[in-house]
């Protein structure tokens, strides 16, 4: 597998250059993150060289960046999504049998139906973000993908999670006492516990076994590893009073952030 192959595929934007003629995609769609980009393309042209990137259009479907496009107006609807769908889950497909090493899916929830199914086509391995949140959110944590910021995902490094015992991930919301999620994760190690070990820096103490946390709120919610972060199931954990903890951790020093 080619080292830091990287694909990222984001929605159309609404506000667009009126330049006429044909200009290409990445310059025609000029919304927030068509600026963050753009801009990681000037600063990081070395970093570019292993990134793939791909426009999901309301009107086009799935087109590569540097696809030649005219001005056009036409938005996302759920009835469009579903016109679009098969054509665009097959475009996914293709793409995603390239060799990559990471995936990001920059796009709201109404785009995202144009690409349902998508996680059951990405081969184990891939690493996958999908940002998520308030559009300011989601520009940082775009802008961590795309500069490769290893600190950790937005709020992650500054901001301490507090224990709440609600937490929610991709529309599920999880209400679960810390009790109850350890007695979840030791019958789903009892049933099957594969994938459950696949940690790095990052893991939860059931009984006198580490687990991944991402294995663990993937227990809980149902979604596929694939389809968020370590540190989005780090969030979800701490707000549920898990205590995450670091390799280089003492069994003494608990991880809420």
């Amino acid at each position: 597998m080619a080292p830091n192959r990287r694909l990222l595929i984001l929605s159309c934007s609404q506000h667009k250059r009126s330049t006429s003629g044909l200009i290409p995609a990445i310059e025609r769609y000029d919304g927030p993150a068509f600026w963050v980009l753009r801009r990681f393309l000037r600063e990081q042209p070395d970093d570019c060289e292993h990134l793939d990137v791909f426009i999901l259009s309301a009107a086009h479907g799935i087109i590569p960046a540097e696809c030649p496009i005219a001005e056009y107006d036409q938005v996302m609807t759920p009835q469009r999504a579903a016109e679009l769908h098969d054509e665009v889950l097959g475009a996914f497909a293709n793409l995603i049998r390239t060799e990559y090493t990471e995936l990001c899916l920059a796009m709201s929830a109404k785009y995202q139906v144009a690409l349902e199914g998508w996680s059951a086509l990405v081969p184990s391995g891939v690493s996958v973000m999908i940002t998520d949140g308030l559009q300011g959110l989601k520009l940082a944590q775009l802008k961590r993908w795309l500069w490769q910021d290893k600190a950790g995902d937005l709020g992650q490094k500054h901001q301490v999670v507090r224990p709440s015992g609600v937490a929610h991930l991709r529309g599920i919301k999880l209400r679960l006492a810390p009790a109850q999620v350890l007695e979840r994760a030791r019958t789903a190690l009892i049933e099957n516990g594969t994938g459950a070990d696949r940690f790095r820096a990052w893991y939860v103490e059931v009984d006198d076994q580490r687990v991944a946390p991402k294995w663990l709120v993937s227990v809980l919610t149902g979604l596929p590893v694939s389809t968020f972060t370590t540190g989005e199931a780090r969030r979800v954990l701490c707000q549920l009073g898990l205590h995450i903890r670091k390799i280089t951790e003492t069994p003494n020093d608990h991880q809420g952030t």
